[in-house]
């Protein structure tokens, strides 16, 4: 018997005033509100989710068992009677090392190994012909109007073949060479089975957030046609009794999905085979074990990832500033991305001064907004509302808030003691326009005060200025806060293990500015690499418990080369392991949670010169 469904546990649009842009909330939705959770958006099968900014919705995501990375797009809606349907297309950009490039159309495959590759792709939203290039099939997600029935459907060829009648024969090194023989295949991707991975991972979440299983599913079959071409690049159509077009569709709550599937399925006749199911008893053995059949009844857990690290149960708030234009949200993103990838999730809380903030409609994820003021002035109180609905509802591995470009992030000081049971202060970080920072300083004195309260500085926009400009900026930046270690990127685009990823066990792998290679950013950008950030990083093995005073006398004694320490400390006189963090000369001593942690070290990150720069911590164990 079919359930009523709940889509308001979500979902607030209207489907009746405007269907596309409800139905682009309503997929929005669905992929945001299945990473709140990070061991459930593992479950799913969720690797990294990132908005791709356009007019119409656009994602990419990464997903289990998958090198590549997928990308979701609006294309507009379907006529369907009593429902609000929309097509949204599916693209499949495969790992330039992945076997399935050499499946894809040689125009395809050649474009896999260019170097502005990856950027293409991730912003595939702003290049229409790498979509139209990398397309595998396509999604329908329906809604009845009464709200009570949802469809989910996919669209794809058991494989999009094209046929080279003459062959394809292209110069190298001087002489002609046989790529393709006569007759042979340019293309032959199996769409059908690249696009169910994803929907698989699509159909979960939506089980998953509805908190109820589908209540029936239908496969039919097409037949289908191979496309070719000849020497003169005139495309025709070709038999292929092989391929078919399939159509797989999922339906939820009242009704019938058949109704959705024959609404819009191809216009290609009667179909040469349908497989109807009401649960994955009667389902074919190929869909019987699917998770969207059973994603309701996952639960809820604390990130598997801060267990691993060892951290409290408090996650570090990151306070990110820098005044109007700097790049904060261009380094917001990337940090999103970056953590994402990683499978923890990043709970944003957003001020713009104005009725609205629109930097929040940009983001991977959906933020909390401070409206009509500034945090850092008259509503910092509201600060700690936040995150309290926050921490009520998700459980973040990191929560960043983003100031206002006009915003003194030194008035938090004494927010952040009152806040201190909710989050733990991690770093602030502040961005600098290289091409704007004397113009800057001079239209507000907040423009100093953001870079004095600076934990870590990136220095953005420095391909805006030559070299001589950047290090008279560095400088100027520099003899404002002479401790804070800077960065210089573009785009905002700092890798975050600089900074933030301090892991280092005494295992013998490299800390995180040794090992900053291995997780770089893509090729062809200008990015600060880690020698010429001038980074060094040092784990000190502990081999007993140490003297508390004498440990925060050389804690004290730190250079400001040193910016970040991070370990699990044993003292005299406690009898429980000690969690330390230290920034850039603020530090905190907390319990740690977990006492099945038997290694004790502490890992040092430093900029510039390492002489002496650990040797008082050296001589503490």
């Amino acid at each position: 018997m079919a359930s009523n469904l709940n889509l308001g546990l979500f979902f607030k649009g209207s489907l009746e005033e405007d269907p596309a842009a409800a139905l682009q909330e309503l997929m929005r939705a669905i992929l945001i509100r299945s990473q709140f959770l990070p061991a459930v958006r593992h479950a799913l099968g969720w690797r990294g989710l990132k908005q791709s900014p356009a007019e119409l919705e656009g994602w990419t995501a990464k997903i289990k068992d998958h090198a590549g990375v997928f990308g979701l797009f609006f294309m507009g809606l379907e006529p369907t009677p009593d429902r609000a349907t929309g097509r949204f297309g599916l693209c499949y950009f495969p790992d330039p090392a992945e076997p399935l490039v050499e499946r894809c159309s040689l125009k395809a495959a050649a474009v896999t190994q260019r170097a502005d590759y990856h950027q293409r792709f991730r912003d595939f939203m702003q290049h229409i012909e790498i979509g139209e290039l990398f397309g595998v099939g396509s999604l329908l997600l329906s809604v009845r109007q009464d709200q009570r029935a949802l469809g989910l459907a996919m669209y794809g060829m058991s494989a999009l073949r094209t046929v080279a009648r003459e062959g394809v024969r292209l110069p190298r090194e001087g002489q002609m060479v046989q790529l393709v023989a006569p007759g042979g295949y340019d293309q032959d991707l199996p769409a059908f089975e690249v696009a169910l991975g994803f929907f698989e991972v699509l159909a979960a979440s939506v089980t998953f957030n509805l908190e109820q299983a589908p209540g029936s599913l239908m496969e039919a079959r097409y037949p289908a046609h191979q496309r070719a071409y000849d020497a003169s690049g005139a495309t025709f159509s070709m038999d292929a009794p092989d391929l078919w077009d399939g159509v797989l569709a999922l339906g939820y709550g009242e009704g019938n999905v058949n109704d959705l599937a024959a609404a819009v399925g191809p216009a290609k006749g009667a179909p040469s085979a349908v497989i109807i199911a009401d649960g994955p008893e009667t389902a074919p053995e190929a869909y019987r074990d699917r998770l969207w059949w059973r994603a309701h009844q996952l639960k809820g857990s604390i990130s598997v990832d801060k267990n691993i690290l060892g951290v409290d149960e408090r996650p570090p708030l990151i306070i990110l500033t820098g005044f109007l234009g700097a790049g904060k949200t261009s380094f917001l993103q990337r940090f999103i991305e970056y953590q994402t990838q990683r499978h923890r999730f990043v709970a944003v809380i957003q001020n713009e001064i104005g009725a609205v903030g629109l930097d929040g409609k940009l983001l991977d994820y959906t933020v909390t907004e401070i409206d009509e003021g500034c945090v850092c002035c008259g509503l910092a109180g509201n600060l700690g509302a936040a995150l309290r609905d926050i921490l009520a509802k998700f459980s973040p591995d990191y929560v960043i808030l983003e100031t206002t470009g006009l915003a003194n992030p030194l008035n938090l000081v004494d927010e952040m003691a009152a806040l201190s049971e909710m989050v733990r202060l991690d770093a602030t970080v502040t961005l600098v326009d290289a091409a704007n920072l004397e113009t800057a300083l001079a239209r507000s004195p907040i423009a100093a005060d953001q870079i004095r309260a600076a934990d870590v500085i990136v220095v953005n926009k420095r391909d805006l200025v030559d070299a001589a400009a950047l290090e008279a900026v560095c400088e100027r930046v520099r003899s404002i806060n002479p401790r804070a270690p800077q960065f210089r990127t573009v785009n905002g685009d700092l890798n975050p293990a600089f900074v933030f990823d301090v892991d280092g066990r005494p295992t013998g792998r490299p800390g995180p500015a040794a090992s900053i290679h291995a997780s770089a950013p893509d090729a062809g950008h200008a990015h600060a690499t880690h020698a010429e950030s001038g980074l060094w990083s040092r784990t000190l093995t502990l081999a007993r418990p140490l003297d508390r005073r004498k440990f925060l006398d050389a804690v004290a004694a730190l250079p400001s080369s040193v910016f970040r320490v991070k370990g699990l400390v044993d003292f005299t006189d406690c009898a429980d392991p000690m969690l330390f963090q230290y920034v850039a000369g603020r530090f905190e001593l907390s319990i740690l949670p977990r006492r099945n942690e038997t290694e004790r070290f502490l890992t040092v990150i430093g900029q510039g010169s390492d002489s002496g720069a650990c040797a008082a911590l050296q001589t503490l164990p």
